[in-house]
């Protein structure tokens, strides 16, 4: 019976060391990855922008030239 108590506790240590790893290293090093994940999808988007929007002042521009 003292064998599987004490394998009950290693596992309870283990699991209680996993925990801390998850919380305390992988947690923190993941929102870093995705904050700058989400900071290259944002700039990519604002060049997406800017390239929708001189796209649209060329063909407003061409349209005037058309009809004067």
């Amino acid at each position: 019976m003292d064998k599987f108590e004490e394998m009950g506790h290693k596992l309870d240590e283990e699991l209680s060391r996993l925990r801390r790893f998850v919380e305390e290293d992988l947690a923190p090093k993941t929102e870093e990855r995705t904050a700058q994940f989400l900071r290259e999808v944002s700039e990519k988007l604002t060049d997406a922008a800017k390239w929708l929007d001189a796209r649209r002042t060329t063909r407003e521009t061409k349209g005037k030239e058309t009809s004067a």
